[in-house]
């Protein structure tokens, strides 16, 4: 029998939001490794396929399970039902096994899905040259991860960040969150606003920060997208890179399908520059509504894993390196498990390390 660490929401906040730089860029390096084994190794054929299942009362359950050489075990995530007092965020649990199965830790779910997903898009983040206007869409927790990993990572290049969303009452708590952990934590001289979508200079004023935004955080679970393909700017020595984490299922949708296909039209034969960037080609193909109305095809996606690898194995070139750097860079992810099972041993290890949690002796 094993022991069993269970961490609740406010032991895993306190040892994510603790991260130095440098633990964050390991964390960033374990995302990264694992998205190549499962992009160019052989480890996507050990993952099975996670089970959606949406409810008549209006609940949106995903059951994603993930295996490992070092461990096994299972997400369970539920976008409660419009009605519900809960509504407006995601909640769930992470259930972890050891190789042999014995059960080596229950995390709640939110805050990890929450990093996990945002340091994933932070990857190609990194690459860019360029990040000092950011727009972020939403405020809740994606949102606010990307912001404070944005922050954590690079706070001295920021010099703007909006954000937008439907509820301002929420945006406003968004940002004064943010605001008070960058003045205790990253000490950035960003400046921080939102957009109000009630006042009528609305699409004006978001046309005019989209015009100019140097990083655009898409993290909500839209029906429609959030913006026309023409509002960014799709030419010039250097481009947005876009990101969307937040639609998971053909009926949502973040981005123009206008943007993809704009995208991909560049794509010359046999480079991989341009395409859109994805984290799991397949997943993306039939469960976003990106995909599924701009009608783009495998060959256009390429995977973060993939771009990983070529990077890591230094075989960079120069158009693909323009495009990484300061090209117009589309990312969609809708994630991957095997990142879920990587940050949750990475948490349970330094939870052990902090004799944080509740054990459980020999469950």
């Amino acid at each position: 029998m094993g022991n069993l660490l269970i961490l609740g929401d406010s032991d895993i906040h306190n040892i994510l939001i603790n991260l130095t730089k440098a633990e964050i860029h390991t964390f960033r390096d374990a995302l990264a490794r694992c998205l190549r084994d499962y992009s160019v190794g052989a480890e996507r054929e050990y993952q099975p396929l996670p089970g959606i299942i949406n409810r008549p009362e209006g609940q949106k359950c995903l059951f994603r399970p993930f295996t490992s050489a070092d461990g096994v075990g299972s997400k369970i995530i539920v976008q409660p039902a419009p009605t519900s007092k809960a509504a407006g965020a995601l909640h769930g649990m992470i259930a972890m096994c050891d190789a042999d199965g014995l059960p080596s830790g229950i995390l709640n779910a939110e805050e990890v899905t929450g990093y996990r997903t945002a340091l994933s898009a932070l990857i190609p983040y990194l690459w860019r040259r360029r990040t000092e206007r950011i727009v972020v869409f939403g405020a809740g927790k994606q949102a606010l991860w990307h912001l404070r990993l944005a922050l954590a990572l690079r706070g001295d290049e920021i010099e703007s960040i909006v954000v937008v969303n439907r509820t301002v009452s929420r945006a406003e708590t968004l940002l004064d969150k943010v605001k008070g952990e960058n003045e205790s934590r990253w000490k950035s001289a960003a400046n921080m606003q939102h957009l109000d979508p009630s006042h009528a200079d609305f699409q004006e004023s978001l046309r005019g920060h989209l015009s100019i935004a140097d990083a655009i955080f898409c993290t909500v679970g839209a029906t429609e997208p959030l913006f026309p393909a023409d509002y960014i700017r799709t030419e010039g020595e250097c481009q947005p890179y876009v990101s969307a984490v937040g639609s998971w299922q053909p009926d949502m949708i973040e981005l123009d399908p206008a943007l993809l296909r704009q995208t991909v039209n560049r794509v010359s034969h046999g480079s991989k520059a341009g395409s859109v960037l994805v984290d799991d080609r397949e997943s993306v193909l039939h469960h976003t509504g990106e995909a599924i109305r701009s009608d783009i095809g495998a060959e256009f996606l390429v995977e973060l894993g993939e771009i990983e690898a070529l990077r890591h194995n230094g075989d960079n070139k120069e158009s693909l390196d323009y495009w990484l750097k300061d090209g117009l860079l589309v990312y969609k992810s809708v994630g991957v498990g095997m990142t879920d099972l990587a940050a949750s041993n990475a948490i349970l290890a330094i939870a052990r390390d902090r004799g944080l949690g509740t054990t459980i002796s020999q469950f």
